[in-house]
C-alpha cells in the first residue's frame, strides 16, 4: 500500500469515528441536550356564587374560590368588583371576607359581584364570584343533613379510584383519599392538593348550633396545626358548595405512614 492510499484510508476513518461520537450515546443531539420541554401548568379554577344575609359585620366570611393548579401553589387577587371595596380575598387560600359591611344592604343592592384572578408563576386564569345579597327580614333556608350518623371507612392501602373507597354524598362531591396527604374530591381530582382539596367543599370546626358564626375554610386549615391527624374526634360542619348542603362530621381515624386509610362518621339526610 503506498503512502497517498494509506493517509486517505486513515483520513475517512477518522471522519467516520467523528460523525458518531458527534451524534452522542443515542445517534441525537451532538451536545447531549436533553429533548425535553418544561411541563406545562395548568389552573383549574371555579366560579363562586352564594347567597349572603344582608348587614354583615366587618371580616365575615363569605365564602372560598376553589382552585388548584397541576403543580405548585396558586394565588388570589380582586380584578375588579361592581362595588369598589366591598370584599377582600386572601390571597394564599382564596378566602371571601366582607371589606365594607355598608354595601350589603338589600334594600340598596341585591347582587355584588369579582372578577377574582388565580395565578401559578405566569399562567393565569380569571372567575367570577357572584354574591346574591339576602334580605335578612325574609332570610334563606340553609339545607341541613340532620338525619342518623353513618360511618364511611378507607382502608389503609385501598384504591381511592374505586366506588367503594369513595363516600360519593352527591353527585357532586365523593370523597376518599389517596395513600398521602388530605382528602380530595374524586368527581374532579385525582389527587389532593394541600390547599385546596377536596375540590367544591369548605370546613370549619364546631357544629350547627354554632353555623352563624363559623369561619369556613378548606380541609386543611380546619384542621388544628393544619395537620389532619390532630382533627380526630373533633367536631366539623362540611358544606358542600355546589350543592349548598351543610352535614356535621367527625373524623374518628386517620392513618399515617403513607397508607392512606381514614374513618368518619357523617350526618345523612
Amino acid at each position: 500500500m503506498n503512502k497517498t492510499l494509506g493517509s486517505k484510508i486513515l483520513l475517512l476513518a477518522a471522519i467516520v469515528i467523528f460523525q458518531q461520537c458527534g451524534k452522542g450515546d443515542d445517534g441525537g443531539d451532538p451536545y447531549g441536550t436533553p429533548n425535553t420541554e418544561p411541563a406545562v401548568v395548568t389552573i383549574t379554577a371555579s366560579d363562586f356564587t352564594i347567597n349572603f344575609i344582608e348587614n354583615p359585620e366587618e371580616g365575615a366570611t363569605i365564602g372560598t374560590i376553589q382552585a388548584s393548579a397541576s403543580s405548585g401553589s396558586v394565588r388570589f387577587s380582586i380584578v375588579s368588583q361592581s362595588e369598589s371595596g366591598a370584599i377582600s380575598i386572601n390571597a394564599t387560600t382564596g378566602q371571601i371576607t366582607v371589606a365594607n359591611a355598608s354595601l350589603f344592604d338589600f334594600e340598596t343592592l341585591t347582587v355584588i359581584s369579582a372578577v377574582v384572578r388565580v395565578t401559578s408563576g405566569s399562567v393565569i386564569k380569571d372567575v367570577t364570584a357572584t354574591i346574591n345579597i339576602v334580605d335578612a327580614a325574609e332570610g334563606v333556608a340553609l339545607t341541613l343533613w340532620e338525619g342518623a350518623n353513618m360511618t364511611f371507612t378507607k382502608p389503609n392501602g385501598a384504591d381511592s379510584s374505586l366506588a367503594e373507597n369513595q363516600d360519593r354524598i352527591t353527585e357532586n362531591v365523593w370523597l376518599t383519599r389517596g395513600n398521602q396527604g388530605v382528602l380530595y374530591n374524586a368527581v374532579n381530582e385525582g389527587t389532593a392538593n394541600n390547599n385546596s382539596s377536596p375540590v367544591g367543599t369548605e370546613w370549619a370546626e364546631g357544629s350547627f348550633a354554632d353555623l352563624a358564626s363559623l369561619n369556613f375554610t378548606n380541609f386543611r386549615s380546619a384542621c388544628p396545626n393544619n395537620k389532619p391527624k390532630d382533627v380526630v374526634g373533633i367536631p366539623l360542619v362540611l358544606h358542600l358548595i355546589q350543592d349548598d348542603i351543610y352535614i356535621e362530621i367527625t373524623i374518628t381515624s386517620w392513618a399515617q405512614g403513607k397508607v392512606g386509610g381514614f374513618t368518619y362518621q357523617r350526618t345523612t339526610p
